[in-house]
């Protein structure tokens, strides 16, 4: 593995910048979809920000170990990086919010079909004891 490129500066501080660059993007294109109204479950992007997300957690334990030194060296860059991070960090919360409202809006939108098919076999003419689907 590379440490560090021809800058200087390391691999892995740069793979961590990536995987968070690449984490907003996802998070930023998931709200949006969102605030339009799709519903949660169509979703194609949460398995890759699960990956993406345990991948940035890694990375911040080996940035810390691996680029201290560089951390360090440039006191602009932790402020960078902490900045970056409370974007990040605010853009996952903000996410949850929507996906919890599309949940509760999926949720409200399957009780009320529930509700109409009980409603529907309810005013069935027939058997009451008889069943109205084969198990």
């Amino acid at each position: 593995m590379d440490h560090n490129n021809a800058l200087g500066t390391p691999a892995v501080l740069k793979e961590f910048v990536g995987v968070m660059d690449k984490l907003k993007a996802i998070i930023e294109t998931e709200n949006e979809f969102l605030e339009r109204g799709m519903p949660a479950t169509l979703l194609a992007t949460t398995k890759r920000k699960s990956l993406l997300s345990r991948e940035y957690g890694a990375l911040s334990a080996e940035l810390l170990d691996q680029a201290a030194d560089q951390l360090m060296a440039d006191p602009a860059l932790p402020t960078k990086l902490v900045a970056a991070g409370a974007e990040l960090q605010a853009m996952g919360a903000e996410n949850r919010q929507l996906l919890e409202r599309a949940v509760a809006a999926t949720r409200r939108r399957v009780d009320s079909i529930m509700d109409a098919v009980r409603a529907a076999a309810d005013a069935l003419p027939g058997d009451e004891e008889e069943p109205l689907f084969l198990p």
